[in-house]
């Protein structure tokens, strides 16, 4: 076997993490960044797949506009049952102490702990049944756009009550207008209003 046939049984592999129905937590959140970064158009990028896979948010803007994504699902590749178990489901917000820039030469330290993003993205996806569930598919999921600053200031992670309390989901379709909404004027992007921020 060739060093190219086992580079493209490679490829195929690691494929069909990505065309199951149901995928596990940490190849769901590559998928769920793809789908909003597409979702969003072509003036968003995902920041890993500039080379920057160590980005303190996860999709960027042309004018530097940051979104972080946050998933989570009700059905998990362990549930064995028809019907999976209701459970709670919490999303991290915690504050960090800073990040590392694009190039990684350097550490930015926040002066105090602080969320590097301007709004973040809640994605569910309610699904529980074992016949219906699949999460390939964009109509399944619900979108929930809240900006960065009504978050609570020091909070470390949030539930799906606290996030509906910011308003109703969105579907895929209606993903753009939402972002667009929710950003603050340019003026008040966090990579603007802190002098200093890479």
């Amino acid at each position: 076997m060739s060093n190219q046939d086992i580079v493209e049984q490679v490829l195929q592999t690691l494929n069909r993490r990505y065309t199951s129905r149901i995928m596990e937590n940490v190849v769901r959140g590559d998928y769920v960044e793809c789908l909003i970064a597409h979702a969003l158009g072509f003036d968003w990028e995902l920041t890993w797949a500039s080379g920057w896979g160590w980005a303190a948010w996860d999709i960027e803007h042309v004018s530097g506009a940051r979104i972080e994504v946050k998933q989570s699902a009700a059905r998990q590749t362990w549930d064995q049952s028809t019907l999976a178990p209701t459970r709670p489901t919490r999303f991290d917000i915690a504050p960090r102490s800073g990040y590392w820039i694009r190039d990684g030469s350097r550490y930015f330290e926040f002066p105090t702990p602080s969320r590097a993003a301007d709004l973040y993205v809640f994605a569910w996806h309610a699904e529980r049944r074992l016949d219906r569930v699949d999460h390939r598919e964009p109509a399944q999921w619900q979108f929930f756009v809240v900006p960065e600053r009504k978050l609570p200031e020091a909070q470390k992670t949030i539930g799906l009550a606290g996030i509906r309390q910011f308003g109703s989901p969105c579907g895929l379709g209606g993903l753009r207008d939402a972002v667009k909404t929710a950003l603050p004027d340019r003026a008040y992007l966090k990579n603007r209003i802190h002098q200093g921020w890479p």
